[in-house]
Parts: structure tokens; sequence; C-alpha cells
């Protein structure tokens, strides 16, 4: 539906004034023309909850921000750095921040004292900094290589004037805008820049699909082998990954997680939806890469999800084999399959000669249970 925006403006301005208006919800449908947000919100001093769909942040320079908001959700939002900067900043109660297809924007700062949850789904490269000491849980989702779905005209830094036919095709060309925006990104020191933010979040849940791998392997520098001292993930317990943990890319990426988190005590390992598995990283690899004292101290429950990989050898990864030699305080490991497509003679064959062999693994903790079992489905991610 297209509003009639003299009609909704004059609505939304009545609404507002009444005093009693506390949450908001806008979503627009006509997906080709986000809606810019009525004037009226940014000086609502009732709304403890604003969700907006496909509308277009234009926030005043004057905006002091609505001081009873306690949970903002932006999706397919157009915004500018300094819109969204100023949106979330000077809105000091918030305590959840959903923010999934960011338009346009492309350094985040997001500096709120009361934010709890951080929820960023994004299918563009962004530069996220976080400072928000009451963190408690946060979750990044990185979509990339599927531009002619997911990007959009708006996706343009420079979007606003008049342009040539020729130079709007080129903005309308999605796939070679993707390319341009990886060659131009610093993608590891975009993820650390992220990482640094959340020394006292207790939970981080990360979903990094094939795509990204890819973009992650052509990075110009090297994921460092763990964060600076001071950055350290000191209140983190528990780290949820949805990737290919064998890809050697991400597998240096859980490695600086895992160094920097020592005391780090539940740790979740999917296989993503889109996984193609990569060569096997052997227990040498994470021998070599993993000095984390959450390993030596803390970690107590591993889990790992895996689709039918137990059929081609991939539950005993050296990721799971190196954590039951070197986890101390390790209480269970557990192995969760889901297998739809092997005949049943085949799954009894196979199971048995896994059991025999995690059961032969060398066990820093002389407790810890080992546990192989089949799922219905891969949770929900």
């Amino acid at each position: 539906m297209h509003w009639d925006r003299v009609w909704f403006h004059d609505f939304i301005d009545e609404l507002c004034r009444s005093g009693g208006l506390s949450k908001l919800r806008i979503w627009n449908t006509y997906l080709t023309d986000c809606y810019p947000l009525p004037s009226p919100v940014y000086g609502c001093q009732t709304l403890v909850s604003l969700e907006l769909f496909s509308c277009r942040l234009r926030v005043p320079a004057r905006f002091t921000g609505l001081h009873a908001l306690q949970s903002l959700v932006l999706r397919d939002v157009v915004a500018t750095d300094g819109d969204l900067k100023r949106m979330v900043s000077r809105c000091e109660a918030v305590k959840r921040l959903v923010m999934e297809g960011i338009r346009k924007a492309r350094n985040m700062v997001i500096r709120t004292p009361k934010l709890e949850y951080l929820q960023i789904h994004s299918h563009r490269p962004l530069r996220i900094s976080v400072k928000a000491p009451k963190l408690h849980s946060a979750s990044l989702s990185l979509y990339y290589g599927c531009a002619e779905l997911s990007w959009s005209f708006h996706d343009n830094e420079e979007t606003d004037g008049d342009y040539s036919i020729a130079e709007i095709h080129e903005m309308y060309d999605f796939v070679a805008m993707e390319e341009r925006e990886h060659k131009r990104t610093d993608e590891i020191g975009n993820m650390v820049t992220f990482f640094r933010g959340f020394g006292g979040a207790k939970e981080l849940r990360l979903n990094l699909p094939r795509e990204y791998s890819k973009v992650l392997s052509k990075a110009k520098t090297a994921m460092p082998r763990m964060l600076p001292k001071k950055c350290y993930l000191l209140g983190l317990q528990k780290l949820t990954l949805i990737l290919d943990h064998n890809h050697e890319a991400l597998a240096r990426l859980v490695s600086c997680l895992l160094n920097s988190s020592p005391n780090l005590k539940d740790l979740e390992i999917m296989d993503p939806l889109d996984i193609r598995y990569s060569d096997h990283l052997a227990v040498e690899f994470w021998e070599k890469h993993i000095t984390a004292g959450c390993i030596l101290n803390h970690l107590s429950v591993v889990t790992f999800y895996m689709r039918e990989t137990l059929f081609e050898g991939y539950p005993c990864t050296g990721l799971c084999q190196f954590l039951v030699m070197n986890a101390r305080a390790l209480k269970r490991m557990s192995i969760k399959y889901h297998c739809s497509l092997y005949e049943t003679e085949h799954v009894a064959t196979v199971l048995e000669a896994v059991q025999s062999e995690l059961h032969l693994w060398p066990r820093a903790s002389p407790d810890v249970q080992l546990e192989l079992s089949e799922i219905d489905c891969i949770p929900s991610i």
C-alpha cells in the first residue's frame, strides 16, 4: 500500500500528540519507495517500542532522543551513518536493538548506556563499533553473495541527486556493486572492531555462511591470533557459531575468539545451511592456533550440530578431538547429527565406527561424557 503522505503524517502527528502512544510499528509494503519516518515521531516522548520496515531515517540535528524508548527495531531501513548514530546514541533508554538490512550506512557506531540485547543482520560489509557497558547478548549474521535478491538502489552511498541513464544502470548493477564493496572493505578489521565491543557481554552468536568465508579468504591482512588483552571478552560465557569451522579462514576466526575468551563455559558450533565442506583440519592445526585459557580452565559444555557430516567423516573433526584432549573442565562433549539420505544399515555401521573412535581419544577431563545422538533437524538459525 502506498500511503498518501500528507494524510499519514497528520495521522501520526495526532497519535504522537495524544500522550498515550507507547508502541508504534510502521510497515511499508511499497518496497521500492522507502517511506520517510514522519517528523512527529522524533518528538514522541511516550514511545516505549518503535519498529520500522522499509522506511527512511532523517534524524534532525537537534534531536534529543526518545527518552522512554526501550526497544528499537529497524528492518530494511535507509539511514546514513550520522542518522543512525544520532538515532541510537540519543535514545539512551534503549535495551533492545535489532537492525536487519540497513541501507546506505557503512559505519555503525552504537553508543548507548543501557543496551542489553543487540542483533544485526546484514547482506553488506559493515564496520560496527559498539560501546554498551550493560550488553548481555549479541548476534551478528552476514549473508553475502545474493546481491540480486538482497541489494537495492538504496545501498549506494550516493542515491540523492540527478543522474544520467548510464549512471542509473550502474547503480542497479547490484552484483558489480557488491564486488566493488568487498574489494574496498577490510573484512578482518571490521570483525575485530566488532569483537572489541563485547568485553562484558555474556552471550555471542555469529552466523557466517559459505559466501562470507570466500570473502574472508581474500582479505589482505591476517586474522590476529587473539585480540589485544585490553579487549578480551572477559564476560563471555556462551559462544554460538554457525559456520564451517573446517574452512581455514573461519577456523582462524574461531581460534581468535577462543583465545580471547578466557571465561568461556559453553560452546556451540552448527553447520550452516549452505555448507559445502572444506578440507578436514586436523588436531595439529588447532594445537598450533589455540592457546585459550578457557580451554584449560572453564570450558565445560561443547555441542556440535552437523548436517549429515557423520557419513563423510566429519564429526570426528580435529577441533572436536582437540577440545576433548585439552579442555580440563569439560563435562560434556555432544555431537548431534542429522541424517536423512542414508539407509539404516549404513548408518548403524558408521555409528559403531564413530563411537569406537570417540572413546579412543585421550581426555583432559576424566569425567567428560561423550555423546553421539541423532536429531530430527538442526536447531533454527
